[in-house]
């Protein structure tokens, strides 16, 4: 079965686009990536692995432009429960 596992990951943004000298990265704030995975892989392999591997893969989503940095992970069975509503009951709220 495949699941997903979710990374939550830092996104800097390089403020010295120019090429001279070196970089100046500003944290920019979080981004969360989804990585599709087979349920058996992730349940049979060391944790170590699996964290080394996503930092690896969420550090080659970076260039020159864009830097992400692994902060933590979570492993979902299952789909999110989408629930309409809380712009209406918001402004239920705000009234």
């Amino acid at each position: 079965m495949m699941i997903n596992i979710l990374v939550s990951a830092q996104y800097y943004e390089n403020y010295n686009t120019t090429g001279e000298g070196a970089p100046y990265w500003k944290p920019k704030g979080g981004v969360d990536f989804c990585f599709p995975i087979d349920s058996d892989l992730v349940l049979n392999i060391p944790s170590k692995m699996l964290v080394d591997a996503l930092i690896k893969m969420v550090e080659e989503q970076s260039d020159g432009h864009s830097l992400y940095e692994y902060i933590d992970h979570e492993v979902k069975f299952s789909k999110p429960i989408v629930v309409e509503g809380l712009n209406e009951q918001l402004m239920k709220e705000l009234v």
